[in-house]
């Protein structure tokens, strides 16, 4: 992943330095040679899961790698988002972790042995690697085990309070964060500006190959689809966030709306899962012939395909973070969780949602998710046509 000295020779003469933390930072009392992020020469960034925060930690990779352009970087990422991070410029490597399915074969009791071998040897090269510095942009005990385990001299993370289940006892450079909410990108960037680093302008990239623009364009070819002709609608997630979900028959009403008052022919994405593809043929089917069911991308091909479309719509998932890091307009569906922790931050958007006492919430298994049934199709095309009019000055 060499891509990043064209983009060092680009951006070296205009470097601000992390030379050493801001005041408030704790600093362990592990000594080292290394006594600030400015003398590590390998750096590795923990970032796990899940796709929408891996995107969120973006602008910090391109703040990161502009204050250290001479910097070994590596990403450590488990395999259900690191297609977003594959053949990165501002990076050197990634590795990949296999934390779910070491988990899961502990957990079934079938496959435990092979999954021992494979985390050892996992274990083995994070210690092979030497890094220098390693920042825990995660801030849980999964990723802070894991940046223990490296034995880095700098074992960077979020202090006492600013992180979860006591993940600061294994970090021996602690960095207090602000309170209040905060959102997952400017947690990452104050993260680095604890640390010293300038983290103005700092934006994602998301990296496309010709090969993604060229799958992207036989399917738009083979459908008839211009680019800005069509919008996206994704409304599956992960079985982790199926508590997010907006009832199906639903979509399909937004979609036929939009064709019929818009002029927009409607795509459906989907993710990889028999279910989510299921879902997206049903729901474009009950849209009408304005509406088709799209093949599954890769992560790349997907973030290709956002970047043509006229409008994406969504509720709260990775999807919706990627399109929200390629530019497009997103309209986001929000019923638990807090936008101004997770909503889409770059690029136009609307945001969704009604003002409920009992939100935001952490129930995955709530019996009434009336925070997301209170939203009405006429809630969803309004916002859309909305923000059409703000973004490319279009009237229904």
């Amino acid at each position: 992943m060499a891509n990043h000295r064209r983009w060092r020779e680009d951006t070296a003469g205009s470097l601000t330095i992390g030379s050493r933390p801001t005041e408030g930072t704790e600093i362990g009392t592990r000594r080292s040679e290394i006594g600030n992020l400015a003398a590590a020469r390998r750096i590795a960034i923990f970032r796990l899961s899940a796709l929408g925060d891996v995107i969120n930690t973006l602008p910090a990779l391109w703040a990161l790698r502009r204050a250290r352009p001479e910097a070994h970087l590596t990403w450590i990422v488990e395999a259900a988002s690191a297609g977003v991070l594959e053949g990165h410029p501002m990076l050197d490597e990634v590795l990949v972790s296999g934390r779910k399915q070491w988990e899961g074969a502990f957990k079934r009791r079938r496959g435990w042995w092979q999954a021992s071998r494979e985390f050892c040897a996992f274990c083995v090269l994070l210690r092979r690697k030497r890094f220098d510095a390693v920042i825990d942009f995660q801030g849980n005990l999964r990723s802070a085990v894991g940046v223990w385990l490296t034995r880095a001299p700098l074992r960077i993370g979020p202090a006492r309070g600013s992180g979860r289940e006591r993940s600061h006892w294994f970090y021996n450079v602690r960095l207090p964060l602000p309170e209040g909410p905060m959102h997952r990108v400017e947690r990452g960037l104050a993260l680095l500006r604890a640390l010293g680093i300038e983290t103005t302008d700092a934006r994602p990239v998301i990296p496309v190959s010709d090969a993604d623009k060229a799958k992207v364009d036989d399917f738009l070819s083979a459908s008839g689809l211009g680019a800005g002709q069509f919008a996206l609608i994704h409304a599956g997630t992960s079985p982790f966030g199926q508590y997010k979900q907006w009832p199906q028959d639903r979509w399909a009403a937004v979609a036929k709306r939009l064709a019929a008052e818009l002029g927009l022919r409607v795509v459906f994405t989907r993710g990889p899962s028999p279910s989510e593809s299921e879902s997206a043929e049903s729901m474009a089917r009950a849209a009408g012939p304005q509406a088709l069911a799209a093949p599954v991308f890769s992560l790349r091909e997907l973030g290709e395909l956002c970047r043509r479309c006229r409008v994406f719509l969504s509720v709260d998932t990775g999807p919706m973070h990627l399109a929200s890091a390629v530019g497009a307009p997103v309209v986001a569906l929000f019923g638990p969780k807090d936008p101004r922790v997770y909503g889409p931050y770059f690029g136009p958007r609307a945001i969704v949602e009604k003002p409920l006492d009992c939100r935001p919430c952490r129930k995955r298994s709530c019996d009434n998710p009336r925070c997301m049934h209170a939203i009405t199709p006429d809630d969803v095309v309004g916002a859309a046509a909305a923000l059409l009019k703000q973004t490319w000055g279009e009237t229904s």
